[in-house]
This record gives C-alpha cells, sequence and structure tokens, in this order.
C-alpha cells in the first residue's frame, strides 16, 4: 500500500516533509498579506476577508453572448443527442448484454429515445412513435438488452475523452483539477437509496448524487449516497471509480464535504485538497512550531499540531 501511493516507510519522513510543507506555506502567504488589501485580521487574530464586487459586464461579452444565442438552433433533446452520437461515438457503447455482434437498424434512434425517457423521467409513452426504432416492444427491448450501469460508464467516458479534445475545453484546463459535490433529491416512493434526513427532506425520504465534475466541463463519475450522511465519507470513492477522464491532482470541494480526515486521507492519496470553507473567522489554523513568526497568522494559527502523537498513531 506505501508504495502504491508513494508515501515512506517510516512516517517521520513523511511528517518531516508535510511541517516544512507547512512552515513554507505560512511564510509564503504571510509574506503576500500586506499587499493584499482585502484580507484582514481583527484584534483576536481573526481572519477576514471583503466581499468581492461584481464586475460589469464589457460590451465585448454582450456581443458575443448575443451572436452565440442567435446561432444555436432550435432542436428536440434527441436531436442533440443523434449529433453528439454522430461526433463521438458514444452509442457504440451500449452493447448487447448477450455479447453478440449484431446491431438493431437504427439503434441510435432508439437510444436517444430512452435515454431522454429516462433523463427527464417521463416513462415511454412520450418517446413511442410510428417508426419501428420507436415502437414500445423495440424501446422495452433495447432498454432491457442494451442500457445497463457498465455500458452507461462506457458511453460516459467516450464523451469525456471527446470533450477533452475540444480546443476550448483544453483552454479551460488539462482536466487535472476537479470538482466534487452533492444534488440532494427528495425519493418520494419507497428506494433502497432512499433515506431520512429531517435537514433536508423534512418527514419523507431522500438521496444525495454526488458528481464530479473537471475543469473541462465533463462528469467524471458519480455516486448515489442513500440519504444524506456527510459527502465527505464518499469523495474518495468518487475518484476512485470514475467512468474516465484524467486523474485529478487538486480535488475542491464546498464546506459540507470537508472534514480533517478526509483531508488526511486525500493528501496520502496524492490528491491536493482545497476545500472552500464557509466562516472564515470562525475557523482555527493549526501549526507545528510555537515558536515561528507568521506574521498576520501569529494568532490565527492557535491550534498546536503534536507530529509525535501522530507518529504514534
Amino acid at each position: 500500500m506505501l508504495a502504491s501511493l508513494g508515501l515512506p516507510a517510516d512516517a517521520a519522513e513523511h511528517l518531516a516533509a508535510r511541517a516544512a510543507l507547512l512552515d513554507g506555506t505560512y511564510r509564503e502567504v504571510a509574506a503576500r498579506l500586506p499587499a493584499n488589501a482585502r484580507i484582514s485580521a481583527d484584534g483576536d487574530g481573526r481572519l477576514h476577508f471583503a466581499a468581492l464586487e461584481p464586475e460589469a459586464e464589457p460590451a465585448s461579452l454582450v456581443a458575443l453572448r448575443s451572436a452565440v444565442n442567435a446561432m444555436l438552433p432550435r432542436v428536440d433533446l434527441p436531436e442533440v443527442l443523434l449529433e453528439v452520437f454522430s461526433w463521438t461515438g458514444a452509442d457504440q457503447a451500449f452493447t448487447s448484454v448477450t455479447g453478440g455482434e449484431a446491431r438493431l437498424k437504427d439503434l441510435p434512434v432508439t437510444i436517444a429515445a430512452l435515454l431522454v425517457a429516462h433523463g427527464c423521467n417521463v416513462g415511454f409513452t412520450p418517446v413511442v412513435g410510428g417508426a419501428d426504432a420507436l415502437k414500445y416492444g423495440r424501446l422495452s427491448h433495447v432498454d432491457q438488452t442494451y442500457l445497463r450501469l457498465e455500458t452507461y460508464r462506457a458511453a460516459n467516458a467516450a464523451l469525456i475523452d471527446a470533450q477533452a479534445s475540444i480546443p476550448l475545453a483544453r483552454a479551460w484546463g488539462g482536466g487535472l483539477v476537479a470538482f466534487v459535490d452533492g444534488m440532494r433529491f427528495v425519493v418520494p416512493v419507497p428506494s433502497v437509496y432512499a433515506r431520512p434526513n429531517p435537514k433536508f427532506f423534512g418527514r419523507r425520504g431522500g438521496a444525495t448524487w454526488l458528481n464530479l465534475i473537471n475543469d473541462q466541463a465533463a462528469g467524471l463519475g458519480g455516486k448515489v449516497v442513500a440519504g444524506t450522511p456527510r459527502d465527505s465519507l464518499y469523495v474518495l470513492d468518487v475518484l476512485y471509480d470514475r467512468d474516465g477522464g484524467r486523474r485529478p491532482e487538486m480535488v475542491v470541494t464546498d464546506t459540507a464535504s470537508y472534514s480533517d480526515i478526509v483531508f488526511g486521507l486525500l493528501t496520502l492519496a496524492g490528491f491536493a485538497y482545497a476545500p472552500q470553507l464557509a466562516d472564515l473567522p470562525d475557523q482555527k489554523l493549526w501549526r507545528i512550531d510555537r515558536s515561528a513568526d507568521y506574521g498576520a497568522f501569529n494568532d490565527a494559527a492557535r491550534g498546536r499540531v503534536d507530529l509525535e502523537r501522530i507518529e504514534r498513531n
């Protein structure tokens, strides 16, 4: 396990490296702090960030938005899916559960209709049509034979690769920064994925869709979490069970996905963890060297990290 994670056998060696990194980071940020008028420290050493004011949209952005909106065609959702299939070949990922090579005629049309039916949660009736590819029996057969978890994941991998090849997506980033966040849904019917949580669902049950999106705007994967235990408990699951794409180097989350344990686990696993913490003035910062001078952080860094205790455990 240590070799696969690139960690030394001696814990003290690893802790010394982390201590040096923490000390260097404190000093680097403290040196930049005087030049940043938006960050201040009060008499109790609590850090405060001034709110960012919105910038006015430049005329060029307004013109670009109007031009793009004018170029967007008015098409139905199934047509969009068929167009994307033609670019990416994602429909080829939907193979028969029997392993047969033969493909049904107009299979992409049936798959597009089923994706709309499931994605919009409307059932088969709105997508049934007169064409053979859209008849109820054909839809039911393809749904049971071609659409399953492994084919969805293979199709998503094709979409991720195609997105990474777009010049604009490459300009956004290299796919090495990813954001993990959860969307909560009330589940009104009995389900193995639904659990009670009065804070979010009242008296009803619900589930959380924990989603992983990279800096190229591609969804790398996700996980259904029953109820809403802390999202942080499942961040590593989502990172290691991706449908495709490059392994992220930096992981960004909101406060709900943060805990000290997860911070440590992600660091040991080789990820740079960047939770966006709310209520910054109430956060307790930690230091290892009590005598170090960290400038404005001297009072804020009032927590003491005991390296010997960490090493013993």
